[in-house]
């Protein structure tokens, strides 16, 4: 059987099983698409570098890397466009009427725009160690790792300290 046949043969026995496995979870037709689509690519890359990987079936762990995968999709944050007309300097200036409770952007103004923009690059953009490394200056992703441990730090202490009152 050649690589096409075998391909298509792996999509029609495979695929109708991602598709119920990932609507139990709750997915469209549409995410299970794509999560098969990349348990398929992951699927033919390995096979083709020649690795033994599959201890059971190749619908098995098509199955389960399909699934694994959508999960995946499900946890990474999804990136938040903010309105077209907000600019960075509005987002760090305080409010006069601020709640007792801080906002999620209070709370990040915390930090100081340094960390605002590292930590927004990071979980609103999905921005790997590397990238924001490169982006920030860092001389590598350890330091990228350790400067967002910082800025989340320097979060939580001004969130333990005592509201002063003036």
């Amino acid at each position: 059987m050649n690589d096409e046949n075998h391909t298509k043969a792996l999509y029609r026995g495979c695929f109708p099983e991602v598709a119920r496995v990932i609507k139990k979870l709750g997915g469209t037709l549409e995410e299970a698409k794509d999560a098969f689509h990349d348990a398929l690519l992951i699927y033919l890359e390995r096979s083709e570098k020649g690795q033994d990987f599959i201890r059971t079936s190749a619908q098995a762990y098509l199955i389960g890397t399909a699934r694994i995968r959508w999960l995946q999709t499900r946890r990474r944050p999804q990136f938040v466009e903010l309105p077209g007309d907000w600019t960075e300097g509005e987002l760090l200036q305080t409010d006069a009427t601020a709640e007792e409770t801080p906002s999620l952007w209070q709370l990040v103004r915390m930090g100081g725009a340094r960390c605002m923009r590292l930590l927004s690059a990071f979980y609103f953009e999905n921005a790997t160690m590397d990238s924001l490394a490169g982006r920030f200056g860092f001389r590598n992703r350890r330091s990228a790792t350790v400067q967002k441990y910082k800025c989340l730090e320097k979060i939580r202490s001004q969130l333990k300290q005592p509201k002063s009152y003036a």
